[in-house]
């Protein structure tokens, strides 16, 4: 059980490779190991980890809120992308081929109920009309088009004052009617904006996306249990673009299982504060104990 936890945790925690991780096995404990042998290992952890992982995939499609983002990975060198679902206390990676709204609804379930937050990448909108589109995101393009152009900077004077404004009335202890009416005031806010009249350019290409999101800018404020932004999915995806930048490529389908299950057990895991390297012998251990029993045949008695 401690190789196969140190083996994980070494990968996953401290980033090293295969190679070296055998070396510390050397080093530390004596114990001669190659390097595939540590990746099997490794591998082992994921597939005992795996029942927690649908166990925090089944906690994430309950839950009223989910921020979600993605990036992207290679698979054997071609692209794929690896998502991230996370909640208070539950974080989900999934590494796919595709970009499109097929994967939220595989993770989540088509008949998902919750509020998705997330950036303005098509396929959340496709998926779920009960989005939050992230202020941060909205707010740096604002930023960006007011650098480039002279008509961008009362917009995204306008829009930041906007935004500090629904988070100071929100401050207060305000009731489910008088959020209501925050919300129809924001809203009717935005639509002013974006019936200025600007030359094309990075000022028309930014007031098209507040358009485009109209309906989901103001969902924080009618929604007291909604964030805003998305940094929470976008705090989840470093640790994952870290390790893209080591590790390069993923090679097969084993490595894009081991890759999404025990990232996502060592984050759910941070997130409760539990010990990561106690939680892996504990699911390995589990596991060995499933497959002994389950390799022991029963034996019939007669009376």
């Amino acid at each position: 059980m401690n190789v196969i936890a140190q083996s994980a945790l070494s990968r996953y925690n401290y980033r090293l490779p295969y190679r070296k991780i055998a070396d510390r096995f050397e080093q530390l404990h004596g114990l001669e190991l190659s390097g595939a042998a540590t990746w099997h290992a490794t591998e082992r952890a994921a597939r005992a980890s795996r029942c927690e992982y649908e166990q925090i995939r089944r906690q994430i499609q309950q839950a009223d809120v989910v921020h979600i983002d993605e990036t992207g990975i290679k698979r054997n060198g071609e692209q794929a992308w690896i998502w991230t679902f996370t909640t208070e206390n539950h974080t989900l990676y999934a590494v796919r081929e595709s970009r499109g709204s097929d994967v939220p609804a595989e993770v989540l379930g088509e008949d998902f109920a919750g509020t998705v937050i997330c950036d303005g990448w098509m396929a959340y909108p496709a998926f779920s009309d009960n989005l939050q589109r992230c202020w941060a995101h909205i707010l740096r393009e604002a930023e960006d088009a007011a650098e480039k152009q002279p008509e961008g900077k009362p917009i995204y004077d306008s829009l930041k004052q906007l935004y500090v404004a629904l988070q100071t009335r929100l401050e207060s202890d305000l009731n489910i009617r008088e959020r209501a009416e925050l919300q129809r005031v924001a809203r009717r806010e935005l639509e002013s904006l974006i019936e200025r009249s600007v030359p094309d350019g990075p000022v028309a290409t930014l007031l098209g996306k507040i358009e485009g999101g109209l309906d989901h800018w103001p969902t924080f404020v009618g929604e007291p249990a909604v964030s805003p932004t998305n940094n929470a999915a976008e705090n989840a995806l470093r640790e994952p673009v870290v390790l893209r930048k080591l590790i390069g490529t993923l090679r097969n389908d084993r490595g894009m299982f081991v890759h999404e299950t025990v990232l996502s057990l060592l984050a759910t895991w941070r997130q409760q504060g539990r010990n990561p390297y106690d939680e892996l012998k504990r699911v390995s251990r589990n596991n060995e104990m499933i497959s002994r029993d389950q390799a022991v045949p029963a034996v019939e008695t007669s009376g």
